[in-house]
């Protein structure tokens, strides 16, 4: 059964659920933001175009491939974009029973928690038999990868599903869904109704915080990755400094920082120094880019210039029909087609027998990490299995 929940149209949030991980995390951020213009990316088009699919394929019922070539608010659908949202709705889709009721894309109201408080809601199925409430989250980009645990934009739509529909009285539990697929990641995670309200009280505190005058600037990698300000914080530059001094500081428990240079760097200095690895590098990144940004509007900046980088040829306009005249079919090379393109010639259970999914690069992430760590010992083991295959 399909429900509404509200779709009143609104203005940004403030303190918005999507922006929930920086603000709270980080409440001077708010006030260190305001001014910027909220400008609309390649990235964020082609994520909104996805969100527009999934849910004008709920509304109307189709699968998404019927939208392949055809427009919607003006972009055309790809097969890409319709196969990676198709596995989107057959997530959602299988979670709905009998008499389970279904969200489609709405706002949902948490002011009675953060003042003005709402989000968009991607789409949530409630079953009262089972007592919970599943949300889901769409994540269509391919860069970062998302995490359902303690995800606080999930719990507060959460809170904003509660307040709208807790009068029911047929929630316990909450499952937020993150699904991923470009990156193939899909997570969940459960909270309780007393859990969240435990949250409620906590991001209310963060949320008076956030809008006061002085609010704190708190740096760290969720805040920071996706602040507007952060080439100009003087906490983060000061953060990365202290990284830096604790790695040359050789401090026992109970005595004061000697700062001396030490002729290694120990291994607890090491962690220290990678556990922040990624915020420090997006730190100078986002320096460099706002000097850049400002040399490429006509600006200057004492010490830097801009010069043309290194050029290939390229084949000018009307090249490949000289060529197919000059070459015939020597103006060409063959090429495989791709795997997807294959699977969709010849259906999934033949492609199956003609291909294998190999053990991805190693790659070094932190202990927190929910992927099971791989054990030296079983790697020459792992190798000598692919060369069977071969």
């Amino acid at each position: 059964m399909k429900q509404e929940i509200n779709h009143e149209n609104r203005n940004h949030a403030k303190l918005s659920a999507s922006g929930s991980s920086r603000w709270i995390n980080c409440p001077g951020s708010v006030k260190a933001e305001e001014g910027y213009p909220r400008t609309e990316t390649e990235f964020s088009r082609e994520g909104t175009l996805a969100h527009e699919l999934a849910d004008t394929c709920f509304k109307k019922g189709k699968d998404a491939d019927y939208f392949i070539g055809k427009r919607i608010t003006g972009e055309i659908i790809s097969k890409d974009m319709a196969r990676y949202v198709q596995e989107y709705l057959d997530y959602v889709r299988s979670h709905e029973t009998k008499d389970s009721l279904f969200f489609g894309e709405a706002q949902v109201d948490f002011s009675h928690v953060v003042p003005e408080g709402f989000g968009t809601l991607d789409n949530a199925v409630l079953i009262p038999s089972e007592r919970i409430c599943h949300i889901f989250d769409l994540k269509y980009g391919a860069g970062v990868l998302v995490s359902a645990f303690e995800n606080t934009q999930g719990q507060l739509y959460a809170l904003g599903i509660l307040n709208e529909l807790g009068w029911l009285g047929d929630i316990d539990k909450f499952r937020i869904h993150i699904f991923q697929p470009r990156k193939e990641n899909i997570s969940y995670w459960d909270i309780t109704v007393e859990e969240l309200n435990q949250f409620a009280e906590y991001v209310e505190e963060r949320a008076a915080l956030a809008l006061a005058e002085d609010a704190p600037r708190i740096p760290g990698e969720k805040q920071c990755e996706w602040c507007m300000d952060k080439a100009n914080c003087k906490a983060l530059a000061k953060f990365t400094d202290d990284i830096v001094r604790a790695a040359f500081d050789e401090t026992d428990e109970d005595e004061k920082p000697k700062f001396k240079k030490p002729s290694k760097l120990s291994d607890k200095q090491k962690k220290l120094i990678l556990d922040n690895k990624d915020l420090i590098i997006d730190f100078f990144n986002s320096i460099e880019k706002d000097i850049y940004d400002r040399l490429i509007t006509g600006g200057e900046f004492k010490g830097m210039k801009l010069v043309y980088g290194k050029s290939y040829r390229v084949f000018k306009t009307g090249a490949e029909k000289k060529l197919v005249k000059l070459l015939g079919k020597d103006a060409y090379e063959k090429k495989l087609i791709g795997i997807t393109e294959a699977e969709k010639k010849l259906g999934k259970k033949k492609m199956a027998k003609l291909t294998n999914k190999p053990l991805g690069k190693l790659t070094m992430v932190r202990s927190t990490d929910p992927r099971k760590a791989v054990v030296v010992e079983d790697i020459a083991d792992n190798f000598e299995d692919m060369d069977d295959e071969l």
